[in-house]
């Protein structure tokens, strides 16, 4: 836990990164942290729903935001809200474990192609280092007052961190896509070449490549749970 008011008032701070080991911001942790502009949560598996990963096909009622779980990190005391007062207008969320080590394990050439896909999405991030953020628009309103007026009673604004539309579920769908179609295709090239070589093993005189059959390619996919990722979701 980082505690109440840790770094209120911290003029200083442009960025934080917060540790896969906290699991709940303080009171007033980052309150009025006037430069403060990014946040980037590493507890990813945490703070996403698991169930997005798990399926492999995306459906416009499964979230990408474990809900529940943010708001334990983020709000405090009927949703007053850790960040308040800083300029933050994105929640920057860790998915490394299902993008970033997938895409190591890649061909050069294929994990390049994946790389310029995320750099193309608006609510994807891909760092120096190789990890990828999901970012999640921070909305903070006052009820009943238009935005446009001046005079704004701060007492009763509300934030709340939400997935717009899905558009970050949608983006990572499609890296996620991209990622099994390399996967696939790497997967296929092994297989045929082992079929191959089991031919070989066996001495036959007319040794060649062997193309796997089409429903046998389907039922690999399946087994291997990249169906789903290469059907269309919307």
């Amino acid at each position: 836990v980082i505690g109440e008011a840790a770094f209120e008032y911290c003029s200083a701070l442009r960025s934080v990164t917060i540790p896969s080991t906290v699991t709940k911001l303080g009171v007033c942790a980052f309150c009025d942290c006037g430069n403060l502009f990014e946040a980037i949560f590493l507890n990813g598996k945490r703070l996403l729903n698991q169930g997005f990963f798990a399926c492999g096909i995306w459906q416009e009622d499964q979230g990408l935001l474990n809900q529940e779980a943010l708001d334990e990190m983020l709000f405090y005391e009927g949703r007053k809200f850790a960040f308040h007062g800083c300029p933050l207008n994105m929640v920057k969320i860790s998915i490394s474990w299902a993008v970033s080590e997938r895409m190591t394990r890649l061909p050069r050439e294929c994990m390049l192609s994946v790389e310029e896909r995320i750099r193309s999405l608006r609510h994807l991030e891909l760092l120096q280092d190789g990890n990828v953020l999901a970012c999640f628009p921070v909305w903070d309103c006052v009820p009943g007052v238009d935005d446009s007026d001046d005079e704004i009673d701060i007492e009763g604004e509300t934030y709340e961190v939400q997935d717009t539309n899905f558009e970050t579920a949608r983006s990572l769908y499609q890296v996620l896509q991209l990622i099994a179609f390399h996967e696939l295709k790497e997967s296929s090239i092994l297989i045929e070449l082992a079929f191959w070589k089991s031919i070989i093993d066996r001495g036959g005189d007319h040794a060649c490549r062997v193309a796997i059959p089409g429903p046998a390619k389907s039922l690999l996919m399946e087994y291997c749970g990249f169906a789903g990722f290469l059907r269309p979701a919307f």
